[in-house]
């Protein structure tokens, strides 16, 4: 009577898991479905093995307990039938008939059909006179298939479930393994049956609450699917290549609203949006996919369309609040599969872009279709950002040089180093481009070192200060001044190839400030070391004099395009401006020189250094080396 005790525990724990199984929200995924066919037979099989070890209790004839025992058995053979269709789902080739699923369908039923005719054939098991259990070699190769068609699914499992991790993996291995010591207790240990039941429900119960718990989909702020729910389903139709179609629905500038309105009220938009499109959108198949995102899926796209169409009716672009008016705008976005894309992770990165807030230049309450042109400026950023990982890795960041002339003292006395990185197709990608993405990915400090290092590898392997340079001109960016460990580094690194601070002349651009106090705190302590600072490509609408006199700025560096069109007679601001500046102690370098006459100009209005393509583009290492020395030397011999 200890064993149905046990049995019937664990029967009655099943029909709990399986009872509050149906309760919760469920997302409609094969893998659901069949997570909840392994347990629903798991509850039967243990209800039926409580009947048969109750007949056999109680007396009840040998018919009878040889009938309770072949039914309990085959509820066992569809347990295991279960959980191989539940790892064929995670898989996505439920519907796939592979060599092995073909023959599957046979054995089983094979299987089910010597099982259920032993009772009066004998042909798997049979009780004696005593009423004593005897087993023959048919169960025992039922068992074995058992086993193997487990192994196979562990196989099936690591080979070719990829979307999940190892953790998820050998969770699911385990459990194929619990159902393989099942088998091996039934055949070779029955006795010890009842108390395997009792392991299993409780490994069962976990695997549930940690890899299938319905709860996991759900977001609890609005009642929808999450993001996780959505990508599950998104990612099992396209294995399974069923067409669908995806539309997002996205408020503008979110992040800002919920400064402005805060978290609560702007989750009660959330939910009166998704109210909206619950009356229209098919059942179970709306996700909140981001604070400001819901997706919808849908089988076609002219189902996609027509909740456009009636949505962006209905949407109000103000909704009252606690009495409070919240203002905002939509945006709308469709890819369709295959049409838009047959690879997942490339669809899966355009929804990213579609529900995340960046400039667009498309009108609120557009449908905007996510095809590859859409994003093509997005998939640039990544490729250009895994180049520069690649070349902080690699250490491959290439430098070129482009002299500064000075004069006063008629020659070549400092350089400005320039990085150059390239594409897969060995052309150069624009440095500002490059740069400014290395900040958005938090990469510019180790880019930034490496520029610098370097700058001073080639200053001492040159032995560059030999040849009348004085100063070796680095660009820095804003986002290496909010590091407040950069003067320090920027020190120790010139220090290891002895290459004095005052030799270096940082530039930045006021263009790119975004925290102009972590700047200024940057630069006063670069002075402290001896260090130059400028400030970099001056006249091209951000700057002002405020900054010149605020920061700590030795150079200014009038920008190309304030001298080209001075020269053209477009404008005489050098004649205010330069003057100005020299009043301040600064010195000028005037850019983009290409003609006599803008020497001339910069002559006229005292300027201090030159720098164009009038003396020379940038230029790799050993190029420059050969242009500085016959420079120079040129022009010491007119002196």
């Amino acid at each position: 009577m200890a064993n149905i005790h046990y049995e019937l525990a664990a029967a009655g724990f099943f029909f709990l898991i399986f009872a509050v199984s149906l309760e919760k929200k469920k997302l409609a995924l094969k893998s659901t479905i069949a997570f909840q066919m392994l347990l629903f037979t798991m509850m039967l099989t243990g209800f039926f093995i409580v009947g048969d070890e109750f007949a056999y209790a109680n007396g009840k004839s040998t018919e009878l307990i040889a009938l309770a025992k072949a039914i309990s058995l085959c509820l066992e053979l569809g347990t295991f039938a279960c959980c191989h269709c539940y790892i064929l789902s995670l898989a996505y080739r439920l519907q796939m008939r592979s060599v092995l699923f073909i023959v599957s369908e046979p054995v089983l039923l094979l299987s089910v059909s010597l099982l259920l005719s032993s009772p009066w054939t004998g042909l798997c098991f049979f009780y004696d006179e005593g009423r004593q259990f005897h087993q023959t070699w048919l169960l025992e190769l039922i068992a074995l298939a058992v086993i193997l068609y487990l192994i196979y699914d562990v196989v099936v499992l690591f080979a070719e479930c990829t979307q999940y991790t190892i953790r998820r993996k050998c969770a699911c291995a385990l459990l194929l393994a619990v159902f393989a010591g099942l088998v091996l207790f039934d055949v070779f240990a029955p006795s010890w049956k009842a108390q395997l039941l009792v392991c299993i429900l409780a490994f069962v119960y976990i695997f549930y609450l940690s890899q299938q718990s319905p709860d996991f989909y759900v977001d609890n702020a609005t009642g929808s699917f999450n993001r996780n729910g959505f990508i599950e389903l998104f990612r099992e139709r396209i294995s399974y290549r069923t067409e669908t179609a995806c539309l997002l629905v996205r408020v503008r500038n979110f992040s800002s609203l919920n400064k402005i309105y805060g978290e609560e009220k702007l989750q009660e938009v959330q939910r009166r949006i998704r109210g909206l499109l619950l009356e229209k959108a098919p059942k179970g198949k709306v996700f909140h996919i981001g604070a400001s995102t819901y997706a919808v899926l849908f089988h076609s796209e002219e189902e996609a369309a027509a909740l456009y169409n009636s949505i962006k009716r209905r949407l109000p672009t103000v909704w009252m609040v606690d009495g409070e008016a919240i203002n905002h705008e939509y945006s709308f976005y469709l890819s369709v599969y295959p049409e838009d894309g047959e690879d997942f992770e490339e669809l899966i990165q355009r929804i990213h872009y579609a529900r995340s807030d960046h400039e667009s230049s498309h009108a609120p309450g557009e449908l905007v279709r996510l095809r590859h042109d859409t994003i093509e400026e997005v998939e640039n950023k990544k490729k250009v950002a895994h180049l520069v990982e690649d070349a902080i890795m690699d250490n491959s960041i290439e430098l070129h040089f482009q002299p500064i002339y000075s004069l006063e003292k008629k020659r070549i006395t400092s350089l400005e180093v320039l990085s150059r990185l390239k594409d897969e197709d060995k052309q150069y990608i624009n440095p500002e481009y490059f740069i400014h993405i290395a900040e958005e990915n938090h990469t510019i400090i180790p880019l930034g070192e490496q520029i610098f290092r370097k700058a001073c590898e080639f200053a001492k392997r040159n032995r560059i200060f030999e040849k009348g340079i004085e100063d070796i001109n680095i660009n820095l960016s804003p986002g290496q001044c909010r590091y407040e460990g950069l003067t320090e580094r920027l020190r120790e690194i010139a220090g290891q190839y002895q290459i004095p601070m005052e030799r270096m002349h940082l530039e930045i651009t006021e263009s790119e400030f975004t925290d102009a106090a972590a700047v200024g705190r940057t630069l006063r302590s670069l002075k402290q070391t001896g260090a130059k600072v400028a400030m970099d490509d001056f006249g091209t609408g951000f700057s002002t004099l405020v900054n010149i006199l605020e920061l700590p700025v030795d150079f200014v560096k009038i920008d190309k395009s304030l001298v080209w069109s001075y020269a053209k007679g477009e404008n005489q601001f050098l004649n205010d401006l330069m003057p100005m500046i020299k009043a301040e102690g600064k010195k000028i370098i005037a850019e983009g020189i290409e003609t006599q006459e803008h020497i001339d100009i910069i002559k006229r209005l005292q300027g201090d250094f030159l720098q164009g393509y009038f003396f020379s583009k940038p230029l790799p290492e050993i190029q420059f080396i050969r242009f500085l020395e016959d420079f120079n030397r040129r022009t010491s011999e007119r002196i």
